[in-house]
């Protein structure tokens, strides 16, 4: 296997996965006030948009929501689950990758050709056969938390016929995998990024067009190093409705 490099992670995700640790741990409840981008901006060191985008990446994970005149608090159990390290988390403690108050629907499982970033994503050629299981992710009364798609290795089509099935894999996808390849789950990364919902984007998640979502890439690792899964997906922001990365 050709060497990797390990590059120390950006200001904003050793901050949010600073605070995400905390709320895992059990430190920061429910409900619990995190701190203000004041805060950290003087607890860190940071410029403000370090601050803001600390923060705004564990809104779209899930990890916390604001709160009119109080500030950003932790979320519940059930409203989190957008994030792979979260999905990660909740696969090996329950053997299921969502909480209670959400679902999923798969809406594709087809191979398909991979573009150039899936491709360098799964360290394949450009335009190889990939699997892609496409999914929306809806809360208990129905609305759309998510839209995803999920990319492995066209090879594993036939080592995990689940794969190309619409079935529901309540471990999840990465688990699934990983059991079939007798690997483990050993690390995953995260990338959010804001954006203006396009026209299309915003018909998935039930939003008016030009709404704030979080456009995000997610990385799951076994543990020598090779991935197991890619994850595209669009989730919504600081939004309201008009009426949430694998299974």
């Amino acid at each position: 296997m050709p060497p990797k490099l390990v590059r120390p992670a950006p200001p904003y995700q050793q901050i949010a996965n600073e605070i995400r640790g905390r709320i895992s741990n059990g430190e920061l409840q429910a409900g619990d006030l995190v701190p203000s981008v004041r805060s950290l901006m003087r607890d860190y060191g940071v410029a403000i948009a370090t601050a803001q985008r600390a923060l705004s990446t564990l809104r779209a994970e899930g990890y916390i929501k604001p709160e009119r005149g109080v500030g950003s608090i932790v979320t519940t159990e059930e409203e989190r689950g957008r994030a792979a390290n979260d999905r990660v988390d909740k696969s090996r403690r329950t053997g299921k990758v969502y909480p209670t108050g959400q679902y999923a629907k798969i809406t594709e499982a087809v191979l398909g050709e991979a573009s150039e970033q899936v491709a360098d994503a799964l360290g394949v050629k450009v335009g190889s056969q990939v699997v892609q299981r496409v999914r929306t992710t809806y809360r208990v009364d129905g609305k759309p938390i998510s839209a995803s798609t999920s990319y492995f290795r066209g090879d594993l089509a036939e080592r995990a016929p689940m794969l190309l099935s619409a079935e529901r894999i309540k471990e999840g996808t990465f688990a699934y995998v990983a059991n079939v390849l007798k690997r483990t789950v050993d690390a995953w990364q995260d990338q959010f990024e804001p954006a203006n919902a396009t026209a299309a984007q915003a018909g998935q998640l039930g939003l008016d067009e030009g709404a704030l979502i979080m456009v995000g890439r997610n990385w799951i690792y076994d543990d020598r190093g090779d991935v197991l899964e890619y994850g595209e997906s669009i989730t919504y922001g600081r939004v309201t409705y008009r009426g949430r990365l694998g299974d």
